[in-house]
This record gives C-alpha cells, structure tokens and sequence, in this order.
C-alpha cells in the first residue's frame, strides 16, 4: 500500500507525464472522421457552413483546395473562428465558411481539421458537395 506521500508523489509524476505529452503533440491515434454535406444553389445564392472549431488545441479548419475541385464554380470566402458563448477558456466554439454559387455545375469543397504543424492526416475532414442549377 502507498503511504500518502508516495501517492502524492505518484500523482505529480503522471501529470509531469501527461503534460510533456500534451506539449509535444504526442496523443493516441485517432480515429480520422470524414462528413459529407450536400447544398443546392442557383447561381449568386450563398449559403454558410459552420464547423465546430477548438484553437486552444492547436486544431483549426482551412480549405483544401487540392481535394477540392471546380472551385470555379464557387466563392469560398472564410468568415473566421468565433468563440462559444459559455466564455470558458479552452472550450469550443465555430468556424464559418461562407459558399457562393457562381454558375451551373457540380463543385465538391473539402475543409480540414488539422494541427498546421503536424505532418499527419487530419483528424477530421469535412466535404461539401455544391449542385448549382438555374433558379426556377
């Protein structure tokens, strides 16, 4: 049985642990997400994907523009992160992305959420698939 001092001691040294651990980047594998979400515009409507966003993690959403494609097709414009309403801080809040239809056509927008240093997949991706027709 551990006297109350070698708990202690115990104690510190796991959260020593954790913490370089954390501070490093070091966490267990994750399993990668992926969601598919589908819009239909017609050419000059808009619409706004909002994306649950954590930055006191290091993780932020960005466009990907090589798995994307006929982005001509499209305006993506970043509405950037806004906080949660809770005031805490360290907890979640969104990122929005604002989509403009330019013309007809079928675009596919990829975001990922990703710690910009790592060199790893992302932890999560998120596609929007865009059909653009003519109004009616």
């Amino acid at each position: 049985m551990l006297t109350k001092t070698e708990f202690s001691h115990l104690k510190l040294t796991v959260a020593v642990f954790c913490t370089f651990f954390a501070l490093v980047g070091f966490a267990p594998a994750q399993a990668q997400m992926q969601t598919t979400q589908t819009v239909a515009l017609s050419p000059g409507a808009s619409t706004t994907i909002v994306l649950r966003e954590n930055p006191s993690t290091g993780f932020g959403w960005r466009q990907n523009t090589e798995q994307s494609s006929n982005l001509d097709l499209v305006r993506v414009i970043d509405r950037g992160y806004q906080a949660g309403e809770s005031g805490l801080i360290g907890a979640p809040g969104t990122h929005r992305w604002e989509i403009e239809a330019r013309t007809r056509g079928t675009a596919s927008v990829v975001f990922i959420y990703a710690r910009p240093w790592e060199r790893k997949p992302p932890a999560e991706t998120h596609v929007v698939q865009v059909g653009i027709a003519r109004s009616r």
